[in-house]
């Protein structure tokens, strides 16, 4: 995959990791487990961001996806472990994992 087409993909998930931060803000009844879940993917996906715009090497991009991946996965967890969690901030959350997990298929 060409470097700009990574970029565009971490655009694109980096909007929904937003877009899921954005939904647990505005919720009230949103577990802390979760909100700390988010804020760290908020965080690695600005982290990926500069990787692929200093145009480190794939293996280094790869990391910073795996990584936001597995922090995908314990918001994920959050969300079905911490009780009630709205609806949409639930999508939100799917949203982003999935975003996340498409961008590690085509870099693979």
């Amino acid at each position: 995959m060409q470097m700009q087409q990574i970029r565009e993909r971490f655009s694109q998930v980096e909007q929904c990791v937003d877009a899921a931060a954005q939904m647990c803000e505005m919720s009230k009844d949103v577990p802390d487990r979760l909100r700390t879940c988010l804020n760290e993917l908020e965080q690695e996906s600005d982290h990926a961001v500069q990787v692929a715009e200093q145009q480190q090497s794939e293996e280094q991009i790869r990391q910073c996806v795996t990584k936001m991946e597995k922090i995908g996965d314990r918001a994920m967890q959050a969300c079905s472990q911490g009780g009630y969690v709205d609806e949409q901030v639930q999508n939100a959350v799917r949203q982003a994992r999935k975003a996340i997990s498409t961008l590690k298929q085509q870099l693979h």
